[in-house]
């Protein structure tokens, strides 16, 4: 898994995954469009932060972008500041901020968050990508249009009240939360919850699965040269791949995982299987058989 040269001989990203802490203020886009100066080949993310919202971003180059739905899946840990008495078109900072609803206590913002643990219902947000009858739902907002959005199960795992200020209003709540689950609803669904009106005043991804936003890369740091080498938050394939259980396999059964066939018998649960030192791809098995998530090509 190297690098190609591309037109005019300008060279291709190696394959890596960067963390990156992006600041409050630039999309995700707006972080790929930096890295990607100068330079061409494949570069994506495992999943959007708001421009509202700052932390951990995952970029990943290369082949590496054949991991963007493995990464995306893991569990995602956030620091939400909670804003009650009042609510956002948005529910964020960057909407219309309309002060309503009723103070609330620190009982009531405990007994809450008791309420958002496990698997939850939440109702997606006009001011997502997602589309209904193929359009994104945010196009839709734009344009001033009722929509009755989609309802999806989310699940959340944690919800810790860190700290709350009953002057003003505010609570810092640490979320461990599953792929898709959108912290601004959550934020909006705990206000009504407590008895008043709540948006996401703030918002910092700390963590994805095993991955710390202690050990990214400033965001101002973010250069096409800064994925030549691997070091602190930037990492080969096979490094951001370690939390993951090894196999080596050899023969036929090498063959079959380096052309995505199913594999029998492994244990269950996710790993990545190795010919030798080449990285095949990772499976997942289910009842004693194993598919593959990620297949990665033959070097050359």
């Amino acid at each position: 898994m190297g690098r190609a040269a591309g037109p005019g001989g300008t060279v291709n990203f190696p394959d890596r995954v960067v963390l990156v802490d992006k600041p409050v203020g630039p999309s995700s886009y707006d972080m790929i469009r930096r890295a990607r100066r100068g330079r061409r080949g494949r570069i994506g993310h495992a999943g959007t932060l708001d421009p509202f919202a700052s932390g951990l971003l995952l970029l990943m180059t290369g082949n590496a972008t054949r991991l963007s739905a493995l990464l995306m899946s893991l569990p995602k840990e956030y620091e939400l500041t909670v804003q009650f008495g009042a609510e956002s078109s948005t529910g964020d900072p960057t909407g219309d901020i309309t002060w309503a609803g009723s103070p609330v206590t620190v009982r009531e913002v405990v007994a809450a968050l008791d309420r958002f643990r496990g698997s939850v219902v939440q109702r997606v947000p006009l001011t997502s990508a997602v589309k209904v009858g193929g359009e994104p739902l945010y196009k839709r907002a734009h344009r001033g249009e009722a929509v009755e959005t989609p309802e999806r199960l989310v699940q959340v795992y944690d919800l810790t009240l860190t700290h709350f200020d009953i002057e003003t209003q505010q609570a810092q709540v640490l979320a461990l939360v599953g792929s898709g689950t959108y912290l601004r609803v959550l934020a909006a669904d705990l206000g009504q919850a407590a008895g008043s009106r709540a948006y996401a005043a703030a918002l910092r991804r700390t963590r994805v699965g095993c991955f710390s936003v202690a050990d990214a890369v400033a965001g101002e740091e973010l250069c096409a040269e800064l994925f030549e080498s691997t070091g602190r938050g930037v990492l080969s394939v096979d490094e951001a791949l370690a939390f993951l259980p090894r196999y080596q396999v050899d023969g036929s059964l090498a063959r079959r995982a380096a052309n995505g066939n199913v594999l029998r018998p492994f244990p269950l649960g996710r790993f990545r299987v190795y010919q030798a030192d080449r990285l095949l791809g990772v499976y997942e098995s289910r009842e004693g058989a194993a598919r593959p998530l990620v297949v990665f090509p033959k070097a050359g």
